[in-house]
């Protein structure tokens, strides 16, 4: 069930912050022409886009890497053991190109807030957060060549403000960009 949900809502957020990011560029962001800052990611490295010490950090008890149809890969950061009856933690994916970001769309929602357009790392971003029994927020990054990085972060409703909410993921996608220039 939790796969089930993490899938969806990965799309959902997707979708959405890649439609965001690219309607609402800005002239000093990096543009999906430009060369890519992550490339090859796949189901056997994606979990290592978050360092370890990352992991640390956010209290990662398991990363769980996925491959996905249409050539993305996620990595699930669980933060509660398996089976938790309110899980928190982070997904960090990958898709290679714009389709493969495209067909994760469903189309299903739950309570969304308007996606906020930013930018991370000097790149075109877009966060939304999506309210519920679950809290999410939910990051797409353009990271150049029609590449985009999608980042969550979920976690039981009214377990963090939402400052935290949109503090961790947004810090969690610097940290993988700054990872991926050094």
């Amino acid at each position: 069930m939790l796969a089930i949900t993490a899938v969806l809502s990965l799309a959902i957020g997707a979708g959405i912050g890649y439609a965001i990011a690219h309607i609402s560029g800005s002239t000093s962001a990096t543009t999906s022409g430009s060369a890519p800052i992550l490339a090859g990611v796949s189901e056997d490295t994606v979990c290592r886009l978050v360092n370890d010490a990352m992991q640390q950090q956010l209290s990662i008890r398991e990363a769980s890497p996925l491959s996905e149809e249409n050539g993305g890969a996620a990595c699930y950061l669980m933060m509660t053991e398996d089976g938790a009856a309110e899980p928190a933690g982070f997904v960090v994916a990958f898709y290679p190109t714009t389709a493969s970001l495209q067909q994760t769309v469903d189309g299903t929602d739950v309570i969304p807030e308007k996606a906020e357009p930013l930018l991370i790392e000097g790149r075109a971003a877009a966060r939304q957060v999506l309210y519920g029994d679950a809290w999410k927020a939910q990051l797409t990054i353009d990271v150049g060549d029609g590449a985009t990085l999608y980042v969550e972060r979920f976690g039981p409703k009214d377990s963090l403000s939402e400052r935290e909410l949109r503090r961790s993921v947004d810090d969690l996608a610097a940290s993988v960009l700054k990872g991926q220039k050094a």
